[in-house]
């Protein structure tokens, strides 16, 4: 059985290291409007969300 590293270190991170995380990525990936918006970073954290969501066969 294989285990994504990543989905399950985002499946055991904080929200707080999620959006910390987030912050990170808009600051240095986006435009500088696009950084400044909370609804981007909320997009980012609620897609760490559904990457981190085990899939069939997956167990952390």
């Amino acid at each position: 059985m294989q285990s994504n590293k990543l989905a399950e270190a985002f499946a055991k991170a904080s929200e707080t290291d999620k959006i910390e995380l987030a912050h990170f990525l808009a600051n240095n990936l986006d435009t500088a409007d696009q950084a400044k918006d909370a609804a981007r970073v909320r997009a980012y954290v609620a897609a760490f969300d559904r990457f981190a969501a085990p899939r069939k066969g997956e167990h952390f």
